[in-house]
């Protein structure tokens, strides 16, 4: 972790490009804002496999320069005697390569950040030590031979005023294992009464659970508790996600499936204290044509699409409208609700198909979004 936040209210963390399946390991290292939780792309060691190495377990990859020189990049390699891949961890902070060149360089993040989300990302690379910037090069390291799994860490604008670290800095623990110290199916709670919601989900989904569409999140908040529940199982037990097609419900199997029942539970309970506003309208069609095609819908989701428990039907209206076309257009080309395990998805197959062409799913949705107007 990057000792100075910088612009990251939540600090800056060594990551890797893309998650789970699809995370890229010939793509050159980033900082990532820092997560709470267990991730695999971010999961380091130092001093491992060999005295001076920084790996990553979950690849068996070791951290390296890709040259000796200014702004080279942080590349990952399998691990060996190369010498580039040896760094001193001097008592500054700064993470330096050794060599036998007469400049040293040490590991830096970039200049400019760049949003995903409500998170920031950085590049990394190789500076002249001489000529670095010290916020850019000084880093908080783990334990040696520990590999930390959590982090009991609040993003500073969670913290109330008088809990604020002098230094601007966000305090960061951690325990060896998963959970932080907290014990097996203790769920976790910080400030004002904000549970692991807000470090595992809040990230992506919002923090009033609103959904953010350019992390293809959708709005929680307003959401039936039944369908919330169904849906964490589903993607905890892989009926959901891990084919072409889902990249998306792939990584909320990644990012859910290490947690146990009482954390999941923890989420959806937590879901159902946030307000509940209708998302923003996205998708402009034809409304009036739309009405008509809901009427394939209407059986189960209800005249006001706030969907039927007793149908296992979930509410629509209100709720984010991009990714009602998505998951539509999904239904229809069976990337979703192909499981043999998904029978509710698998009738939704057959309903989606019934929409004769792709204008329809837009037009249906767009009758929808009328049904939460104010």
């Amino acid at each position: 972790m990057l000792q100075d936040l910088i612009d990251a209210e939540k600090g800056y963390c060594l990551d890797l490009e893309g998650y789970a399946s699809i995370t890229d390991t010939s793509a050159p290292v980033i900082v990532h804002s820092c997560k709470e939780g267990f991730w695999k792309d971010g999961t380091w060691r130092v001093n491992y496999p060999q005295e001076g190495q920084i790996y990553l377990p979950e690849y068996e990859l070791c951290v390296a320069a890709a040259a000796l020189k200014e702004d080279a990049d942080v590349v990952l390699q399998d691990c060996s005697d190369a010498p580039m891949q040896r760094f001193d961890f001097r008592e500054d902070g700064t993470v330096a390569v050794i060599s036998d060149s007469t400049e040293t360089f040490c590991l830096s993040v970039g200049d400019t950040s760049r949003a995903t989300g409500r998170n920031l990302r950085r590049p990394t690379r190789f500076v002249n030590c001489d000529n670095a910037v010290e916020q850019y090069t000084q880093w908080i390291l783990p334990a040696k031979d520990t590999v930390y799994t959590s982090f009991d860490f609040t993003p500073i604008s969670l913290l109330p005023t008088d809990e604020q670290a002098p230094t601007g800095r966000p305090r960061a623990g951690g325990g060896q294992g998963r959970g932080g110290g907290a014990a097996a199916g203790e769920v976790r709670r910080g400030p004002g009464g904000n549970n692991l919601y807000v470090g595992a989900c809040a990230p992506c989904h919002g923090r009033s659970g609103e959904g953010l569409a350019s992390e293809f999140a959708p709005k929680l908040s307003g959401q039936e508790d039944w369908y919330l529940t169904r849906q964490l199982t589903n993607f905890v037990k892989e009926v959901r996600g891990g084919r072409e097609g889902e990249r998306w419900a792939t990584q909320m199997s990644f990012h859910i499936g290490d947690f146990g029942q009482a954390q999941l539970d923890s989420f959806v309970d937590y879901i159902g204290t946030l307000e509940d506003t209708p998302a923003e309208v996205t998708i402009a069609g034809d409304s009036t044509r739309g009405q008509q095609l809901y009427a394939a819908c209407v059986a189960c989701h209800g005249d006001d699409a706030m969907g039927n428990a007793a149908l296992n039907s979930p509410r629509l209206a209100g709720m984010s409208d991009w990714y009602m076309v998505t998951q539509l257009q999904k239904f229809r080309d069976g990337t979703r609700g192909d499981h043999p395990e998904d029978t509710l998805g698998a009738q939704m197959v057959a309903f989606s198909q019934t929409l004769p062409d792709e204008q329809a799913l837009i037009d249906v949705t767009a009758y929808i979004n009328t049904l939460s107007a104010p």
